[in-house]
Parts: structure tokens; sequence; C-alpha cells
């Protein structure tokens, strides 16, 4: 394990020797928790935001070919298309 020294700001270092006291811990595993905790959260929003950015992509590529295709009528194509199978069953 990696020993790091950091500045912090008086006010702060008082909050975390006070969460890291309330909850039975040293002040190292608590900057540590928290650390860990922030990186997980980043790595999460980034993953959110990814995921955001392919649904954007998927539904432009819709639109284009929405476009592509012009006016059509879904219904009367999933109709014609259930109504092939169902008779190629029987």
């Amino acid at each position: 394990m990696a020993r790091v020294n950091v500045f912090l700001k008086d006010e702060l270092l008082d909050a975390v020797n006070e969460e890291a006291k309330d909850e039975g811990t040293n002040r190292s595993a608590f900057i540590q928790t928290a650390l860990e905790a922030y990186l997980q959260a980043k790595r999460k929003k980034r993953e959110e935001e990814e995921q955001r950015k392919q649904m954007r992509e998927a539904s432009r590529r819709i639109d284009d070919l929405a476009k592509e295709l012009g006016d059509w009528d879904p219904v009367t194509i999933i109709r014609r298309f259930r109504d092939t199978n169902l008779k190629g069953d029987r």
C-alpha cells in the first residue's frame, strides 16, 4: 500500500476526522473508502453517459431510416406478416 501526502483545508480535515470517528474507523480508512466510492460513482456516470450517447445514435439512425422509407403503415405490414405465418402453420 502506498503512502500519500495531501493538503486539505482545515475545515475539510475536521469533517473527515469527525466522520471517521462517528464510523469507528481511522482517517486513512475513511478517506480510502470515500475515494473508492467517488471513483465508482464517476465510472458509473461515464458508463451511463456512454449508454445515453449510444441510445441517441440509435434513435438518430432509426429516424434516418424512417425518412428513407417514407410513409408506410406498420400495422398493415405486421398483420400481413402474421396472417402469412399463421396460414403456413396450419
